[in-house]
């Protein structure tokens, strides 16, 4: 008859040391991914910000256009429905007839700067015909010839 001997045979599992590796391993891991997902939050809030600017220059420069904000002289000031923005209009010198190279800045200066520039040259819109004084060619009557 045989005495069973007492061997020892190693348990199937993981050592204290094998588990502080795999932790350590876990959370530098988990730094790396946090800054990450940081600097994604922070680029998504700069072209949100750059996309309201190119939205608020292009609004202004609309009206410029339309004869709203004069072509004649610079100005400045705050949009009524997005108070942190600021804007000003910038009027060159005459390169031709009642035409003006305007440039609209728009700018924000919460948190980081975000700064957005537009510039067109703009016929003077107080120049320009209206509608109501327009004949149709179709309806115009000739003068009689003598």
């Amino acid at each position: 008859m045989r005495v069973p001997s007492r061997i020892r045979r190693p348990r199937g599992g993981m050592t204290l040391l094998e588990v502080l590796v795999a932790m350590a391993v876990f959370l530098i891991a988990l730094a790396g991914i946090a800054q990450l997902i940081d600097f994604g939050t922070d680029s998504a809030v700069e072209a949100a910000r750059t996309t309201t600017g190119t939205r608020l220059s292009q609004s202004k420069m609309a009206e410029v256009e339309a004869g709203v904000v004069s072509v004649s002289e610079s100005s400045s000031g705050t949009f009524d429905d997005e108070p942190n923005w600021q804007w000003s209009v910038e009027v060159g010198a005459e390169v031709a007839p009642n035409t003006y190279p305007v440039t609209v800045r728009v700018w924000i200066e919460t948190g980081r700067k975000v700064e957005v520039d537009l510039s067109q040259i703009i016929y003077d819109p107080q120049y320009l015909g209206n509608g109501a004084a327009a004949v149709d060619p179709n309806t115009a009557t000739e003068a009689p010839s003598p």
